[in-house]
């Protein structure tokens, strides 16, 4: 891991951690309302999301709103060999902490979604440049699926999080766009 990399997650996480809750319910808000408004999402018939935790730009209500909107959602589970899949939901009281402390679907059918369906990848991470480069959690999960989707990929975001340009390896997927509370961001060059 880059030294560089693990400095900017610190300073990231740090800041993140110190949001009140009222902040992340805020923010996550403005968010998922940029979000929902843009072509993109509204031509989506079957997204990707995580499932926030930890301060994370809140996911739960934008998964709601897009399953009563009709669409398909896969939520991440760690799989084997450090692998990443996406399980769909109807709900999300179907959520249980899993490891890493991540939300996943328990019990039931564990309906796989293959990359290929996703019309539409939302993504976190602990910082991200507008050239769409991102520095995730250091397991490289995110960088091995993003690789096996075309699927527009967008980077949810608090506006602190864009930074400057961030290092990256020649193994990382770049987002498409990427949201925040205050604009929504083609990444590519400046």
């Amino acid at each position: 891991m880059h030294p560089q990399k693990q400095d900017i997650r610190r300073r990231m996480l740090k800041q993140r951690f110190a949001l009140t809750p009222s902040q992340v319910q805020e923010v996550g808000d403005a968010v998922r309302n940029r979000l929902v408004e843009t072509d993109l999402y509204g031509r989506a018939r079957c997204l990707g999301c995580y499932v926030s935790v930890k301060n994370e730009v809140d996911t739960h209500r934008l998964i709601q709103v897009a399953l009563e909107g009709g669409k398909r959602v896969g939520v991440p589970v760690t799989g084997k060999k450090q692998s990443l899949v996406h399980l769909e939901i109807h709900t999300l009281s179907c959520l249980r902490s899993g490891p890493f402390g991540l939300l996943e679907p328990a019990g039931g059918d564990r309906i796989e979604i293959p990359p290929g369906d996703f019309d539409l990848m939302l993504v976190p991470g602990a910082a991200f440049d507008r050239r769409g480069n991102r520095i995730g959690f250091g397991a490289g999960y995110y960088d091995r699926f993003l690789a096996r989707t075309s699927a527009p990929k967008v980077g949810l975001a608090y506006a602190f999080q864009v930074l400057g340009r961030l290092p990256a390896a020649l193994h990382d997927i770049r987002l498409d766009y990427l949201v925040t509370e205050t604009a929504v961001y083609t990444c590519g060059s400046p």
